[in-house]
């Protein structure tokens, strides 16, 4: 197996065993009175009633992203797939179906532990929640490079960039009305560093030198975990510098120490965060509309042992990536695929500096502006918006999303909704069942259309399910 298909599976597993993403409630469910998390959209909200749960009470998968498998698999022959590298896909064909920039990412969200309660006049909530979200970034200069090749002289591109952010939070919260209609409310966060990765490009020069290209580029890579490691970077070079290749970096975590993770008691990454909400219900105003905004996870982790890299205009020389005739492959994808990340391991085999220091990392935060406006003929329908934002270098995405509420019965409810975002247009709905005894919803943000036998999605990455288990206590509000 690659170097590249190593990488890529030991990334896809610290995702999915390091636990939950954002473990923030759907938002689809943002406008439902009888959902328990919403304070994790918004903290001025309260749920109908107290309530429990334990490790089953918020679990969501998320996927986001502005291209699919079709972008790169082809028809071709009988029944047969090629990849966007076969000569029988002209180039103006497959670049005109790319983004500027291709961006993918991923969320795993579990709330392990939850409890809401009335206290002191407001409602107070507790929490413990694993979260994790990657993504990565890619422009389109790079596939252009890839697919052209020689029929340029030079490509340059910057803002390749792949990350993750893995930590545990302890959330502590309370939200209060102030005067009549209007409510405030505060999460306060206590953050344990779980994993922390980041490689970035700041630039990729590509020149012809003859029959070959002379690659410069300027990068920079770090990783944290939650306690001191000591990586191998091996043999020391002229400038007495441990140097490695860049492809080699995550098989080099075999050379972790582990000693020190074992042992460890207390973790050497934490830090703090906040969330700030305020709902108004305008009934004197406006009767049946009702309007909200928030802003939550503001804030970061300082972890203490962080391994760096960089790479410094380093110029390599590379042969290119060749274009390829599915015939030679007979038909086999998987032959393609191997073709085509041989070439890149050629390209990207450049050396890397290591360190080990301190540093800090900011939570992506993100913005909810919503209003809802109840049928003054029927109650429980009501029509609503919400609009959201999370401010990221890289990762980060605008949304509006329309709904359409209904509550039939006091301890049944339901949405529908619409959104268009960064990531394209998208369906999704919420279930909800809370009577007296427990609470159970399901649903989705994002509806995956079309699949592929693997059950990959077809024409963009997006896809959300969401589901949870609670137990309601007490009376209703």
């Amino acid at each position: 197996m690659s170097k590249i298909r190593y990488t890529i599976l030991l990334l896809v597993a610290c995702v999915l065993f390091v636990g939950g993403a954002s473990a923030q409630t759907a938002k689809s469910a943002y406008f439902l009175e009888g959902a328990f998390h919403n304070y994790q959209l918004n903290p001025a909200m309260q749920a109908e009633r107290p309530f429990f749960s334990a490790a089953l009470g918020n679990w969501a998968l998320k996927t986001n992203g502005n291209f699919g498998l079709s972008n790169f698999l082809y028809p071709y022959g009988d029944n047969q797939l090629t990849t966007f590298m076969s000569s029988s896909v002209s180039a103006d064909e497959f670049l005109g179906r790319l983004p500027q920039s291709l961006q993918l990412s991923t969320e795993l969200g579990s709330t392990l532990f939850a409890a809401g309660f009335r206290l002191l006049g407001g409602y107070t909530t507790f929490s413990l929640t694993m979260n994790s979200t990657s993504s990565f970034n890619m422009p389109r200069g790079f596939f252009e490079f890839a697919k052209k090749g020689f029929q340029e002289d030079h490509y340059s591109f910057s803002g390749i960039n792949v990350n993750t952010m893995n930590y545990a939070a302890f959330t502590l919260g309370y939200s209060h009305q102030i005067v009549e209609g209007l409510r405030v409310g505060v999460n306060a966060k206590y953050l344990v560093g779980l994993a922390y990765a980041n490689l970035h490009v700041d630039k990729l020069n590509i020149q012809m030198n003859e029959d070959k290209w002379l690659v410069e580029t300027h990068a920079s890579a770090e990783a944290a975990f939650y306690t001191e490691v000591s990586v191998d970077a091996g043999p020391m070079d002229d400038l007495n510098e441990p140097r490695v290749p860049m492809v080699d970096a995550f098989e080099n975590m075999e050379n972790i120490n582990y000693s020190n993770v074992m042992s460890a008691l207390k973790p050497a990454a934490r830090g703090f965060a906040f969330d700030l909400g305020i709902e108004y219900d305008m009934e004197s105003i406006i009767k049946g509309l009702t309007v909200s905004a928030s802003l939550v996870d503001v804030g970061g982790i300082n972890w203490k042992y962080v391994t760096k890299a960089s790479l410094k205009d380093s110029k390599v020389e590379f042969d290119g990536i060749d274009e390829i005739d599915p015939n030679d492959f007979e038909g086999s994808i998987e032959k393609e695929v191997e073709a085509i990340t041989a070439d890149l391991e050629e390209m990207f085999a450049v050396p890397y500096c290591h360190g080990t220091t301190s540093g800090t990392t900011k939570l992506n935060p993100v913005m909810y502006l919503g209003a809802e406006y109840e049928m003054p003929f029927y109650r429980p329908l009501s029509f609503a918006v919400l609009y959201s934002k999370r401010f990221a270098a890289y990762g980060g995405w605008d949304e509006v999303r329309g709904y359409c509420n209904i509550a039939p019965l006091k301890w049944l409810e339901f949405s529908a909704n619409a959104a268009y975002s960064t990531y394209g247009t998208s369906w999704g709905w919420m279930f909800n069942f809370h009577p007296k005894l427990f609470s159970f919803f399901v649903g989705s943000d994002f509806m995956i259309t079309k699949v592929t036998p693997q059950y990959i999605p077809v024409n963009n990455m997006n896809g959300h399910i969401t589901i949870g288990v609670n137990k309601p206590l007490g009376k209703r509000k």
